[in-house]
């Protein structure tokens, strides 16, 4: 390949990345949140890279050491990602072309269900179009060098590129690594992916499979440290709320309604699940100075006391427009992502660290202690007002409602157009199946 494809490729390369892909015109066909367009208009092509979190900092994570470093990394991660799309972003313009960086993380479109968090653009299905990676089984993508705990980022230009043949076929991981693990399914605390099943995604009229979902606000659940308990009551995740009735009682995916009900109130008795998603949202969403960035993630990587690190964090969340937070235990799932490793071996040993870590949960003072039972918990519950919970659920409402909320028609078509040729193809391919049978 030479040209601008070559040029694009050598410099992301120099800022550090090894695993970058194209994917021109004709490599971008799929669900409304794979259409470029939509955050550039007159996009032709797209240039995804992939960036690997720190395994040091999981293997903390997973193993109950700390959070910290994990959500440090996570933070500088997003950052660093961001940076480098509006380096290349930058480069492109040089060339005389159009070309925009898309956030890392937490834009999505507007929707008439506030909380349905549809991509603006999603990075994962650039990524597979861009050819550098392939579903796993939780439907995070993955790579040969990184497993799926990696940071994606995408960047947007109106000239027209050469695509690049995809390294993977739709099933690479799928059969020759998640039939042998499926450990992501067994960390998700709120069970949202079922054990054997598959789904799929239509990309490029190819049918890319991935465990199907039971429902996508148990995820939500998980990854908003509403619920942190194991299924089998061994171990948690770092968040410290847990939504009772689910203990003995795993959420029926048949009442749709009622999960969605459970999260509502258990959201809105933290007290600050807003201020929490918001500095996600900040963090990920918007570039922030580099300087800024380093010295608080070096100070507060240093720093081994609790309360010392949270007179670092809330002034540090203040300068980035978040107050009301309670503790820097930011981040408590995603555990599907991080427990994938590039080996089937190296995923086995995440989770057995996760499963052998017992159960963090919230001790005297507001800290996370080890515990043997669940005593210590109901001994010290969270202290939250009502008013807090009220000002909390309407800040919520505000923040969705403000950034997510809308009819967007554009979005609606294109959704509803590839749904039915998404029931085609899998029409087609259980007909080749029987066929194939007989």
């Amino acid at each position: 390949m030479s040209g601008l494809e070559q040029q694009i490729k050598d410099f992301v390369k120099e800022q550090g990345v090894a695993v970058v892909g194209i994917a021109g015109p004709d490599r971008l066909d799929g669900p409304p949140s794979l259409d470029p367009t939509y955050t550039m208009k007159g996009a032709k092509s797209i240039i995804s890279f992939a960036l690997p979190m720190s395994v040091d900092a999981i293997y903390k994570f997973l193993g109950k050491e700390s959070p910290t470093p994990h959500g440090l990394d996570q933070l500088q991660g997003n950052q660093r990602m961001f940076r480098i799309a509006e380096f290349l972003a930058g480069f492109i313009r040089s060339k005389g072309y159009h070309a925009v960086a898309a956030p890392p993380n937490n834009v999505y479109r507007r929707n008439l269900d506030a909380f349905a968090t549809v991509p603006s653009f999603s990075h994962r299905l650039g990524s597979m179009a861009a050819g550098i990676s392939a579903q796993g089984w939780s439907g995070n993508v993955m790579t040969e060098e990184y497993g799926a705990a990696i940071w994606l980022d995408t960047v947007m230009t109106d000239a027209v590129l050469k695509s690049d043949k995809p390294r993977y076929s739709p099933r690479h991981f799928i059969d020759n690594y998640c039939i042998k693990c499926r450990t992501c399914e067994k960390t998700c605390v709120a069970g949202m992916f079922e054990p054997k099943n598959e789904e799929y995604v239509l990309l490029n009229n190819e049918l890319h499979p991935r465990g199907k979902r039971r429902d996508i606000n148990l995820c939500n659940a998980s990854c908003f440290g509403l619920h942190s308990l194991s299924r089998d009551k061994k171990w948690t995740t770092w968040g410290y709320h847990w939504i009772d009735k689910w203990i003995d009682n795993p959420p029926d995916v048949t009442r749709k309604g009622e999960i969605r009900l459970d999260l509502f109130k258990k959201g809105a008795s933290t007290g600050d699940s807003t201020a929490r998603y918001d500095l996600i949202r900040r963090t990920a969403s918007m570039l922030w100075p580099e300087d800024f960035i380093t010295e608080y993630v070096q100070n507060h990587s240093a720093i081994p006391s609790e309360e010392e690190r949270m007179q670092k964090f809330l002034p540090y969340a203040e300068k980035i427009g978040v107050k009301g937070i309670k503790d820097d235990r930011i981040l408590t799932c995603g555990h599907c992502a991080i427990v994938c490793g590039p080996t089937v071996e190296e995923s086995l040993s995440r989770y057995h660290l996760l499963a052998e870590s017992g159960l963090v949960v919230l001790g005297p003072g507001g800290k996370m202690v080890h515990a043997e039972a669940v005593k210590i918990r109901n001994q010290n519950p969270l202290q939250v007002t009502k008013m807090e919970m009220l000002k909390d659920a309407l800040a919520s409402a505000v923040l969705f409602h403000k950034y997510y909320f809308g009819i967007e028609p554009k979005s609606i078509a294109g959704g509803i157009t590839y749904d039915r040729k998404l029931k085609k193809a899998v029409r087609e391919k259980i007909r080749g199946h029987r066929e194939a049978g007989n």
